[in-house]
């Protein structure tokens, strides 16, 4: 599982494709500003339940790679906000589609009987979760 979740081909500032190591907590970020754009540095740490500083590095880094823009806070004017660049939403979009092609390699090993029981109970799960 790990060489599916390892790495994303990105292009370097030489033009050039390179690998980004899979980091869950860029990842998540990703994935919450391509939903809720233009948060709060504190608000996506609360989400995801990271440190502030920790947070923090982690969308310093995502801007200098390009992934994502800085800018203020429309009443706020000492706090930052975040959002997707394009190249940005087009990792997110490959992202996404890697997703689903290794959800659909998991689920392929089980016959269609199986994926529907399967399906269900990560339902049950998630509802129990979500609780």
């Amino acid at each position: 599982m790990d060489a599916v979740l390892n790495r994303y081909l990105v292009e370097g500032a030489d033009g050039q494709p390179r690998p980004l190591r899979y980091n869950p907590v860029d990842y998540q970020t990703l994935k919450r500003l391509e939903t809720q754009p233009d948060s709060r540095a504190t608000d996506i740490a609360g989400q995801l339940g990271v440190p502030a500083t920790t947070m923090q590095s982690a969308l310093d880094r995502l801007v200098r790679m390009g992934f994502l823009q800085k800018g203020n806070h429309p009443t706020d004017g000492r706090a930052k906000v975040y959002r997707l660049s394009e190249k940005g939403v087009a990792l997110r979009h490959k992202i996404h589609r890697q997703d689903r092609a290794n959800i659909k390699a998991m689920l392929n090993v089980l016959d269609v009987n199986e994926q529907d029981r399967f399906v269900e109970m990560m339902e049950r799960i998630e509802a129990a979760v979500r609780r």
